[in-house]
């Protein structure tokens, strides 16, 4: 097993996302005007989704301190990874990040298209390319980078960087995005730009949506619901399809539960409860990081009622029913939250925030090649190992990133999408606040 995928079960799922925008105008929404009506444009929901993918390359940082960039031999909290001490909630909590991705697309896309699909207003040829336009460009290049990169990786250390399984099967499987689809010579094992698993899960999850607004059952909670609860149980047989189906369709149910509270007559008040509950989930995870309280109490309570069981086995027990309150209370609350807020009150316009909400996917895409580049020069400069413990590498990587994603969304990303769009789809493309980056 590779240490990417073996971080994966260390930790609450990490990596990725996936990281998709929606939009290239926004509304002019005023703060202080209160509405009872959806949005055209979920800033606060692109800004959220850009900050998770800076947190998960943040959390992809320990893979500087894995023994020869392969495994994983020492726990998190003992890596010398730059502001620990200061960042380690982030660098622990990051991986939550990719369950929030899925729950983002589901909220959006039930939004968004789900009635349009069912109506029969927007056709598969139309849904097909527009989503493979939007994912497949930076994917392609990426991957063609990473192969490129790891090629030399092999030459100059005789080991890929983190990523195994680099060869020509799961190139090609990479190349037709079915590389998580369970089609590899090992499960979960995909090969080559590994954060891009999330791009092949969300691939499948966009046939899948299709398929059950086109059925017109996007409205039917027991199938959600039932959705939900398959994804939950496939998470045990191949986790990645299982994590993605059912963050995915619990962002369905958040969406079908905010647009329940907007044609509410008191609204603004279900706005403050929810507000209220979702800081006091906050609050509760927060104090549980950093002055534990429920994990002394659930620990004894465990030794009571199941005497036979182990230490590791109360931990592993504890860990599971955390990491499922986060997962389904914790990122739905704040999604329904932000949503709610925004509907009432408009979005905030900060610019810098829009662009790294429009930037989210490359800078998703980019961070793994840049990061074997990085391991790539300081071997073959001699640069010491301890260089990846100093916060101005990281800050360095950051200042490399960021301004790379902005230049890959705006001159790459972005033409080559439009001019897909215009060849492949049967409608004009449209520029516009609710379609143009859908």
């Amino acid at each position: 097993m590779c240490a990417f995928h073996k971080t994966l079960q260390l930790l609450p799922r990490c990596s990725s996302p996936l990281p998709l925008s929606f939009f290239i105008v926004l509304p002019e929404l005023h703060p202080m005007t209160l509405n009872t009506s959806a949005p055209r444009y979920f800033f606060s929901l692109d800004m959220i989704r850009g900050f998770a993918a800076l947190i998960v390359v943040l959390c992809h940082w320990q893979f500087f301190f894995y023994k020869d960039y392969t495994t994983m031999e020492i726990p998190l909290s003992s890596m010398p990874l730059p502001g620990y001490r200061y960042l380690s909630i982030l660098y622990t909590y990051a991986p939550f990040a990719v369950d929030l991705f899925f729950l983002l697309s589901g909220f959006i896309f039930f939004w968004f298209y789900a009635d349009k699909v069912a109506n029969r207003d927007t056709s598969f040829n139309h849904f097909f390319c527009f989503r493979l336009s939007r994912l497949y460009p930076v994917h392609l290049a990426a991957l063609v980078v990473i192969a490129l990169l790891q090629y030399a990786m092999i030459q100059t250390s005789g080991a890929p960087f983190i990523i195994q399984h680099n060869d020509t099967w799961h190139f090609i499987l990479n190349l037709l995005l079915i590389h998580c689809w369970g089609f590899e010579k090992t499960p979960a094992l995909n090969g080559f730009n590994g954060p891009s698993w999330s791009v092949s899960v969300e691939f499948f999850l966009y046939l899948l949506f299709f398929a059950v607004s086109y059925a017109r059952l996007q409205h039917k909670k027991g199938v959600l619901i039932t959705l939900v609860v398959a994804g939950a149980v496939l998470q045990y047989f191949y986790s990645m399809i299982g994590q993605g189906i059912y963050s995915f369709y619990l962002g369905a149910l958040v969406y079908h539960a905010y647009n329940w509270m907007l044609h509410k007559k008191n609204m603004q008040q279900i706005t403050r409860w929810v507000t209220g509950l979702a800081l006091l989930v906050w609050i509760m995870v927060l104090w549980e990081y950093y002055a534990p309280y429920l994990r002394p109490a659930a620990m004894r309570l465990m030794q009571y009622c199941m005497p036979s069981r182990n230490e590791t086995q109360y931990t592993s027990l504890f860990n599971l029913a955390r990491n499922t309150f986060v997962r389904t209370i914790v990122s739905p609350a704040t999604i329904l939250t932000l949503a709610l807020l925004e509907t009432a009150r408009g979005g905030l316009r900060v610019k810098w925030l829009q662009l790294l909400g429009n930037i989210s996917y490359a800078l998703y895409l980019l961070h793994f090649p840049l990061m074997v580049l990085f391991a790539l020069v300081t071997k073959m400069l001699h640069i010491p190992h301890a260089v990846f413990q100093s916060p101005l590498t990281m800050l360095l990587f950051y200042a490399i990133l960021i301004p790379l994603s902005t230049a890959t969304h705006y001159y790459f990303e972005l033409p080559v999408q439009q001019f897909f769009r215009r060849r492949l789809s049967n409608r004009p493309v449209q520029v516009a606040a609710a379609t143009a980056r859908a």
